[in-house]
């Protein structure tokens, strides 16, 4: 007679992978929606409801937020494409990120990547981030018990801003 198998506990699974493999520091900044900017509000006549590109406060987003260092993977999901738009050539990276169950990133919400030191791999403080990816799209990877197991995020990169002026 057969033994049943039994299904992997994908937590122990990305567990294991953290230990061995390695994973990437990462900045989950998440934004809470039902906190709109205080400065951002103080709206200008040509702005309408859109949130201040150049806000100190918000970054531009629009929204209060806060940032959380985590720990994830993640692989390339598209190649990027030149597009031609009115700030001139953009190329924009699609990637995938993994976060842990307890993340729990919303669609609104950014993950940052950080400025490593080279020889730890620990990011650098003070933090740096050296690109942002805005969350499209975030789905539960639910096991066989129905809890979630991690949180798979599919990202587009953006880099609209000029090197060193940065919003982020």
């Amino acid at each position: 007679m057969a033994n049943k198998l039994s299904f992997l506990d994908l937590r122990k699974e990305i567990q294991v992978l953290k230990d061995s493999v390695g994973f990437h520091w990462l900045a989950l900044r998440s934004v809470a929606l039902d906190e709109p900017c205080t400065e951002c509000s103080k709206s200008i006549d040509g702005n309408y409801d859109q949130p201040n590109p150049s806000c100190t406060t918000c970054l531009g987003i629009g929204y209060t937020w806060v940032d959380q260092i985590v720990k994830g993977f993640r692989y390339q999901f598209a190649p990027g494409f030149d597009f031609k738009a009115d700030i001139g050539i953009v190329n924009t990276q699609s990637r995938v990120f993994i976060l842990e169950h307890d993340m729990i990133p919303k669609n609104k919400d950014y993950i940052l990547e950080l400025d490593l030191n080279e020889k730890t791999g620990k990011p650098k403080q003070p933090f740096k981030i050296t690109r942002s990816f805005k969350i499209q799209g975030a789905f539960p990877q639910r096991g066989d018990k129905g809890r979630i197991e991690h949180w798979r995020c599919f990202t587009e990169e953006r880099n609209f801003a000029k090197a060193g002026e940065g919003i982020w």
